[in-house]
């Protein structure tokens, strides 16, 4: 039987959407151990946004001052002031495609399972391919203002502040990633110490003491930022799909074996607290998760051995529901080649944050 470039169009069309349930598009493939990162944020933690040329949000920043005690019978008084201020983030689109051969799938002709498993090879290595991409630019930064390739990731949000710092909200600008770490206003809201610095992230210098004194910087950050998974009982988060699982923290292997060597050498009540999870760690039941990506150092945005605790309630992926990892209907490419069809998947996002002294912290060494 013959098998023409718009059979082949349409039997591979006709077996990627049949089987899209199962595979549950592109985001069951993220669950790779060295792409868990996205997967998280992709699968638990996106928001779908159904138009618009950029991403708003608001956010308040600023007390009225009208909270206060006051003598009984004393007069009203009220201050009407703008407390909230709006943050803008530009849409980032990702692209990529997969291809397939006529010939080749008629070869597999007569044997659906043979065709099955020819389409869906091609498309999980699409889908690996996008993994790694995407997880590399969650950990990245825009290289300038005109740059509309790289989304400003969690380093990007999560930023470096005062050098030897021992911890403090002194994250107010993000960085490019140009050769030089040039600073810049995330969410087009400048901050400073006199000036929003609300919006600054937490940040601490660990100088690449990697014991005691890191244990000492993290029990810090998550005191101050409150990042501190809740008790749920399970039976009432199961009734109201209450997750508590918005709290990541992401790290370097040095820092990961560091951590399992200090465990070793203590005692019962504290193995309670830093608890073996396979080759990591766990700190209050926060795997610390292994991003080999981190191994090589970034000087100007997430520095040496850093170990990055994120919330997503507060910092996430909103996605353009129009291009939320669509997967289009395969074409011919004549240019290329007469018998090369392709279907490609757009994904368009944003990373946005709406609390930065809320959605985690950066420890590292500048």
């Amino acid at each position: 039987m013959e098998l023409t470039i718009e059979q082949a169009i349409d039997l591979g069309y006709a077996t990627l959407c049949a089987y899209a349930k199962e595979s549950d598009r592109l985001e069951m493939t993220f669950a790779v151990t060295n792409c868990t990162p996205v997967n998280e944020v992709f699968t638990k933690d996106k928001v779908v946004k159904q138009g618009g040329k950029v991403v708003k949000g608001y956010i308040t920043l600023k007390d009225t001052g009208n909270a206060r005690h006051v003598a009984l019978w004393e007069e009203d008084t009220s201050n009407v002031i703008n407390t909230d201020a709006e943050i803008t983030v530009n849409w980032t689109h990702f692209t990529t495609n997969l291809t397939y051969n006529r010939i080749e799938l008629g070869m597999n002709m007569g044997n659906d399972v043979e065709v099955y498993d020819y389409l869906n090879g091609k498309r999980k290595n699409m889908f690996r391919e996008s993994a790694e991409a995407l997880q590399e630019a969650f950990f990245g930064s825009p290289t300038s203002a005109t740059d509309k390739k790289n989304p400003h990731g969690v380093v990007s949000w999560l930023s470096q502040g005062s050098n030897g710092s021992t911890g403090g909200f002194t994250g107010y600008s993000g960085r490019y990633n140009d050769g030089s770490g040039t600073a810049y206003n995330l969410g087009g809201i400048a901050s400073s110490a006199s000036s929003n610095a609300r919006w600054a992230s937490y940040y601490a210098d660990h100088d690449g003491n990697l014991g005691d004194n890191l244990l000492f910087l993290i029990d810090g950050a998550i005191l101050s930022t409150n990042f501190i998974p809740p008790i749920i009982p399970e039976a009432v988060a199961k009734e109201h799909g209450i997750s508590a699982s918005n709290f990541r923290i992401f790290s370097t292997k040095n820092v990961i074996l560091n951590l399992k060597s200090l465990l070793r050498k203590q005692d019962d009540l504290f193995a309670a607290q830093l608890e073996k999870l396979g080759s990591s760690v766990q700190l209050n039941g926060i795997p610390f998760v292994y991003v080999q990506q981190l191994d090589t150092a970034s000087t100007y945005t997430y520095g040496t051995d850093p170990v990055i605790g994120v919330n997503t309630e507060y910092f996430h992926p909103v996605v353009l529901a129009a291009n939320n990892f669509v997967i289009g209907k395969p074409h011919a490419v004549y240019h290329f080649n007469h018998n090369v069809l392709v279907a490609e998947l757009d994904l368009t996002y944003a990373y946005v944050c709406s609390n930065r002294q809320l959605a985690g912290w950066l420890i590292n060494s500048q």
